[in-house]
């Protein structure tokens, strides 16, 4: 799956699992958060002042270390 910043928090973890990884490097705890239904991945890294795109690289990345070329 290809994230982008629409997605909300939910969409993310529920395609994947492995990407709650992502969100703990970040230092967030979005799985507890109300607003992960309804919160997008630009959202919550504006207000966490994260790097959006660097973020949405590392959730595209999940998964692709274990991968078979």
């Amino acid at each position: 799956m290809k994230y982008s910043k629409n997605m909300t928090i939910s969409e993310i973890v529920f395609s994947d699992f492995k990407t709650i990884e992502v969100f703990k490097k970040y230092r967030l705890s979005c799985l507890r958060c109300l607003g992960a239904e309804t919160e997008t991945l630009e959202e919550i890294a504006r207000i966490n002042e994260i790097d959006l795109n660097k973020m949405i690289e590392d959730l595209n990345n999940v998964g692709r270390e274990n991968a078979c070329v």
